[in-house]
């Protein structure tokens, strides 16, 4: 297996014999399903590890659970909004606890000044007395 500093990275070889599918059948698949889009280095294909994830998945709704290539397709698009869906709620967590953040800093804020607008004004004497 050829490896990358960031990711794993496989090419069709590799992946055929990790997935027991023929590399023909890996690049028909290819043109089926947008899902699956292996980036290109040199005019070779290679697979990053969701690229791998795909073609199991595919395997499993195509051989296992018998779902037409129509059928998968959808499928897939489900499984992928799902799974967005299901990331959104940490995001907005996020968002959240940036929003609590801002607010304690706007509250310590109006504190400081609400106690500056509440010290008496210096009179006029006293600002000639130290002048």
């Amino acid at each position: 297996m050829s490896q990358s500093k960031d990711e794993l990275s496989l090419n069709i070889a590799e992946v055929s014999d990790l997935t027991g599918l023929k590399a023909h059948v890996l690049r028909y698949w290819e043109s089926e399903f947008p899902q699956l889009k292996p980036q290109k280095r040199s005019g070779q294909r290679v697979y990053r590890a969701k690229d791998v994830d795909v073609i199991q998945k595919l395997k499993q709704l195509l051989y296992e659970e018998q779902y037409s290539i129509a059928g998968a397709r959808k499928r897939l698009d489900e499984e992928i909004k799902e799974a967005k869906r299901d990331q959104l709620p940490l995001a907005l967590d996020l968002k959240e606890a940036e929003l609590v953040g801002v607010l304690m800093r706007v509250k310590r804020q109006v504190g400081a000044l609400k106690e500056a607008l509440s010290k008496p004004l210096p009179s006029l004497e006293e600002k000639s007395e130290s002048a």
